[in-house]
């Protein structure tokens, strides 16, 4: 008898190939929470290398094509050294160019008039 081979690899993410396999517990919660407006937030946390960042590409990577939302993969890791200002001006951007509409300006007081916009 052979052993099974493990499918979990050590490396680079794997979100956006045929080598992303299992998940379907965390994808399942994610789609239950989608499906119910009045929760609009989703966080996703573990300890290193266990694969969020695989499944979070794997989430922008499908989940307009099979709901019509939209996932964006946002990285705060080299983010520490900037204000909070910066960080929501960065990500402001970020999310006009994935949706491909116009950036906003955010103004001085980013973090508050992205809230309220």
């Amino acid at each position: 008898m052979s052993k099974p081979i493990n499918p979990y690899i050590a490396g680079n993410p794997v979100g956006n190939s045929n080598a992303f396999v299992g998940r379907v517990d965390v994808l399942r919660e994610v789609q239950r929470i989608l499906e119910r407006p009045q929760e609009n937030a989703i966080l996703l946390y573990g300890q290193r290398r266990i694969g969020k960042t695989s499944v979070l590409q794997y989430l922008q990577a499908r989940l307009s094509e099979q709901s019509g939302r939209h996932s964006l993969y946002f990285d705060l890791q080299d983010k520490a050294q900037l204000s909070l200002d910066q960080v929501v001006c960065e990500l402001a951007r970020y999310i006009a160019d994935c949706l491909h509409i116009p950036n906003l300006d955010l103004g001085e007081q980013a973090a508050n008039t992205f809230r309220e916009q």
